[in-house]
């Protein structure tokens, strides 16, 4: 896979929790610009700060990452 994408990876609607996936070569780093901090620890959830494009609190939620191969979409 050449392309990094998002998607979310909840039921659409309103919900109060939302599902949002990052897949491909620059997904950590994507993941590192939303919340302001390293990925964690794969396969281990940490409680994070997800950020606007100005750096600003949206929201605070669980981040993961799961390296291939050892994920799977």
């Amino acid at each position: 896979m050449a392309d990094t994408i998002f998607a979310l990876a909840s039921a659409s609607g309103r919900a109060g929790v939302a599902v949002v996936r990052i897949s491909g070569p620059r997904a950590c780093e994507a993941l590192t610009a939303l919340t302001g901090a390293p990925p964690p620890t794969p396969r281990r959830a940490a409680l994070a700060t997800f950020r606007d494009a100005a750096g600003e609190p949206i929201d605070r939620g669980l981040a993961l990452s799961f390296q291939a191969p050892m994920s799977f979409t």
